[in-house]
């Protein structure tokens, strides 16, 4: 697949064919609290997990974690305006960033939106102050491994006692 020209690397984005750019990746919105609710709400089912105040604490109070601030919540919006993914980049401490919750439904996979939201996360990480982001996810998650691996992530220690993942990540920004 070829890579996207810096010229075009917008909130359209562009992943070479075109698909993906009919996609936005953007901050989330006031009117989006439904929607990120339910894709919140799907991510966990897609892991086969319930909400967990303790562990799940990002979810159960999203606004506030993601207030713009500390963090930022990112949507991914198809063509019909329909929240189909999300993404979260927050603070760990001082110049140290985590991404979270990065999700896009099944159906919508496969077409460079997991890129353009990881690429889109680490700019934000960057805007935000981090030098550093990590993450942690499951190894039954090949794909994603994939793209934090391709996406300059190595494999770390366990950094956060989550006690569902397999695998932490970082990368220098």
């Amino acid at each position: 697949m070829p890579r996207r020209p810096a010229a075009l690397a917008t909130d359209r984005g562009y992943d070479g064919v075109g698909v993906a750019g009919a996609y936005v990746i953007r901050r989330v919105r006031d009117e989006d609290r439904e929607a990120v609710a339910r894709e919140l709400a799907s991510y966990l089912t897609h892991i086969g997990e319930d909400l967990d105040e303790g562990l799940d604490h990002d979810i159960a109070h999203w606004e506030v974690e993601y207030d713009g601030k500390v963090g930022i919540l990112l949507v991914v919006e198809s063509p019909a305006g329909e929240i189909v993914g999300t993404a979260g980049v927050r603070r760990l401490e001082t110049g140290l960033g985590e991404i979270k919750r990065m999700w896009i439904r099944p159906d919508c996979q496969g077409h460079g939106l997991g890129r353009r939201l990881i690429d889109r996360c680490l700019d934000e990480a960057r805007a935000l102050g981090f030098r550093v982001v990590r993450l942690d996810t499951e190894r039954t998650m090949e794909a994603a491994l994939h793209l934090y691996r391709s996406s300059g992530f190595t494999e770390i220690p366990d950094y956060n006692g989550n006690r569902r993942a397999h695998i932490w990540m970082e990368r220098t920004l």
